[in-house]
């Protein structure tokens, strides 16, 4: 009875000491990243969120198949205390057709996976354009302090 008494103790002892070496690691609350609709101002491009718009206009690559589509790529960053740029990712796009036609193009199977493959990079292409991207943030401010923050991010384009 001892032994098993003694080897519950020295189990809810080791148990204890990783709960409490868990919570030391912790992040901080200076180190916590915190969404755009939590600070009280958004970070923005300092030389005006207009050039990262441009900068993207004048770096993506589109693919050839891709013909009148209106299409929208979620991307999403961290803006760091410092106003650099980190963890980009693009995790959505929506694609619809850009102008409607009473004509009905009947594609085959192999040209509508070729256009799913190709909207599919457009994703890594635009993950690609915003590690470009060099251009300093300012960044979030929450409490008067610049604050690490999630941004969200859509891009629109437009291909006739």
């Amino acid at each position: 009875m001892k032994k098993i008494l003694l080897l519950c103790l020295a189990f809810t002892l080791q148990a204890t000491a990783q709960v409490a070496s868990t919570d030391a690691s912790a992040p901080t609350e200076t180190e916590k990243t915190y969404r755009s609709t939590e600070v009280d101002l958004k970070p923005q491009v300092k030389d005006g969120n207009y050039t990262l718009s441009l900068f993207i206009s004048e770096n993506f690559k589109f693919p050839p198949a891709i013909k009148n589509k209106k299409i929208t790529i979620f991307t999403s960053f961290i803006i760091d205390k410092d106003g650099n740029m980190s963890d980009v990712k693009a995790f959505h796009i929506n694609v619809k057709d850009y102008i409607v036609t009473d004509k009905v193009k009947i594609a085959t199977q192999d040209e509508k996976i070729e256009e799913a493959d190709q909207i599919e990079m457009m994703k890594a292409e635009a993950a690609r354009v915003l590690k470009l991207f060099s251009k300093t943030w300012q960044p979030a401010v929450k409490n008067g302090q610049p604050v690490r923050c999630l941004y969200n991010y859509p891009i629109h384009f437009n291909v006739e």
